[in-house]
């Protein structure tokens, strides 16, 4: 895989790139309104969305705040359904293939094929070693207070450039993350914000 990414934008706007984001994003959630409402005029929607993208008008929506308490109390700002097929497909043709490449083995969250499930069986595969090697072995447990709402968004943009040249991407990268207007914390619902972490 290419270090850096250049003039990738408009080969992969298609109509066929950005109906496959839609089917991926609508993936075990197709029974709600807005997604059946979406399912009913999907090829106009997808005709509209390749327009915007092609034409740089694409602003994204405004955000819906809701809070969850498992594990602990989360505030979680969801896009419409809309904005979601543009975050996956920005996040499947573009942010994966650059950057999933250079994840170690152990990284798991949010990466297909691996996940909390293959997390738990290779942590009880690394223990089980551990307890034939040295007998006693620690583990340490622990998460970043306020991770996401403490990202500075202009050094993730920065960070991000180093990588992506073709700055229609970044265009689009930045629409998506300065749309709240704010420069510190990046929205938890966004499929994007899981691969900007």
């Amino acid at each position: 895989m290419a270090k850096t990414l250049r003039n990738k934008f408009y080969k992969e706007l298609t109509y066929k790139n950005l109906m496959k984001a839609h089917k991926l994003s609508r993936k075990c959630k197709g029974y709600t309104k807005e997604i059946i409402l979406f399912n009913l005029k999907q090829e106009e929607y997808i005709m509209y969305l390749y327009e915007q993208l092609n034409n740089k008008t694409y602003k994204h929506g405004p955000y819906t705040a809701f809070y969850i308490t498992e594990p602990k109390l989360r505030k979680v700002e969801k896009a419409k359904y809309i904005d979601r097929v543009v975050n996956r497909w920005l996040v499947d043709n573009f942010i994966k293939p650059l950057y999933l490449p250079q994840f170690i083995e152990n990284t798991y969250a949010c990466i297909e094929n691996r996940g909390m499930h293959k997390a738990c069986l290779d942590l009880q595969n690394m223990m089980k070693h551990c307890k034939r090697i040295w007998k006693n072995y620690y583990i340490l447990k622990m998460d970043v207070k306020k991770f996401f709402n403490n990202i500075n968004k202009n050094i993730l943009v920065n960070i991000l450039s180093r990588k992506i040249k073709d700055k229609d991407v970044m265009w689009l990268i930045k629409e998506i993350l300065f749309v709240q207007k704010r420069t510190v914390g990046i929205e938890i619902g966004n499929y994007s914000s899981q691969m900007f972490r």
